[in-house]
């Protein structure tokens, strides 16, 4: 068993089961509460793929997420009511590349943990089972559909991007989940569902050894025919696909958001500073300390709801700001100002400086946190990234660099703007 150094001086043990299962076991003395994540790198992005004799392979899209939905179920019993009798509370969740299954307990962490590994391994589907979740899932999406957050956040990643699958709901759409078979998802849980596309993340007070062991048993039975898959990504245009998106909702006051598409620069170290740099920028603009929020804040045209962001991976990138305004078009022309400011005067040294320290305090503060701990070493796992270079990496970043993705990254002739209005 590997022991791997961490910034905290917390054990960090790593093991990869004889069937390619890597296991990541973080101790935390003292601390009453375990954390296990059992995922696989299989997320709502994954609708085209290419299988080694097969050739390509196209599936729904939300086939991913409806899979996650049938794995909680069974011939006989209900997995919630296997966790609840532990005292534990189990989950799951389906992101853009990872497809997560988790509990958090205090007692009786043995029998949990194995609980998670067999049901993960043992999906039940029929026609009927299947056929009964769709009608639940679609009424999701529509529940989703009617939400103004997920409405205009989804019309405006529709207005940047062309083709690339990220343009659609991780539950996919109404339509595309009538198409899902028992087949397809039988298909899709055989290639995906594999120990060396999977990972296991536990944190909490535990002897590793004995984690390991009850690992190992587990498996012992699971029995998988190993592929070689091939993710597809339709050629994406480096233009946006609409300026804008505008829609009327039920809703009190008018959302804005301005949304910038970047370019995706592959996995590993290259992408955390990419990451942490635009957020940096972002930051210098929309952090209540900064003198564009309070200036945009006493001329009332934002509120506390106002905010940025940014997300990327190895296929994708892109950077949301806004929130809600009385003036979206006031609000559109002085974001636009203030990009083109900044991006004149650039960010100095001093004010960087600032913002690593901040972000470094960040990352160190939520090592407290046993599930932030466990998700995100899993999500950066599955990005080919590392939680634990991040101290290298923000060490690393200098003022060149944050005003070099400054001046690459907020490209205004590449955004696009997503407005919900009031019903009239």
């Amino acid at each position: 068993m590997q022991l791997i150094k961490t910034i905290t001086n917390e054990p960090l043990y790593h093991q990869t089961t004889a069937n390619g299962l890597p296991v990541y076991i973080m101790r935390k003395p003292g601390y009453q509460k375990k954390y296990a994540v059992f995922a696989t790198n299989y997320g709502s992005l994954d609708s085209e793929f290419e299988v080694d004799g097969r050739g390509a392979v196209r599936v729904p899209a939300g086939i991913a997420h409806f899979l996650e939905h049938k794995l909680f179920e069974e011939e006989e019993s209900h997995v919630f009511e296997r966790f609840a009798q532990f005292g534990a509370s189990v989950n799951a969740y389906t992101g853009y590349n990872i497809t997560a299954y988790l509990f958090s307990t205090i007692e009786y962490f043995d029998e949990a943990l194995t609980e998670l590994l067999r049901f993960v391994q043992n999906p039940y589907l029929t026609e009927e089972n299947v056929e009964k979740e769709r009608g639940i899932i679609e009424q999701e999406l529509r529940m989703y559909d009617d939400n103004p957050g997920r409405r205009i956040y989804r019309n405006l990643l529709n207005a940047l991007y062309h083709k690339h699958p990220i343009r659609l709901d991780v539950g996919g759409t109404v339509e595309s989940i009538q198409e899902i078979t028992v087949e397809q998802l039988l298909d899709c849980y055989r290639l995906f569902y594999q120990p060396e596309n999977m990972a296991l993340v536990v944190v909490g007070d535990l002897d590793p050894q004995r984690v390991m062991e009850l690992v190992a048993a587990q498996m012992e039975s699971w029995q998988f025919e190993k592929q070689e898959i091939r993710r597809i990504f339709p050629e994406e245009p480096d233009s946006i696909h609409k300026p804008r998106i505008e829609q009327r909702m039920s809703i009190s006051q008018p959302r804005y958001y301005l949304g910038l598409k970047g370019r995706a620069r592959g996995s590993g170290r290259e992408l955390l500073q990419q990451q942490f740099a635009v957020n940096m920028i972002w930051r210098s603009i929309a952090a209540k300390s900064s003198p564009v929020f309070e200036r945009l804040y006493n001329s009332g045209l934002i509120d506390d709801s106002f905010g940025a962001s940014f997300q990327a991976s190895p296929s994708y990138a892109f950077s949301v700001i806004g929130g809600e305004t009385d003036d979206p078009e006031k609000l559109d022309a002085a974001l636009r100002e203030a990009i083109t400011e900044l991006k004149r005067k650039q960010l100095d040294d001093e004010l960087i400086a600032r913002m690593k320290r901040h972000a470094l305090g960040s990352y160190l503060a939520a090592f407290n946190s046993l599930d932030y701990l466990a998700n995100s070493f899993t999500s950066h796992l599955f990005n080919g990234t590392s939680l634990l270079d991040v101290p290298e990496v923000l060490d690393g970043i200098t003022a060149a660099d944050v005003n070099r993705f400054l001046q690459e990254e907020l490209d205004l002739e590449r955004s696009a703007v997503s407005i919900l209005l009031p019903e009239e």
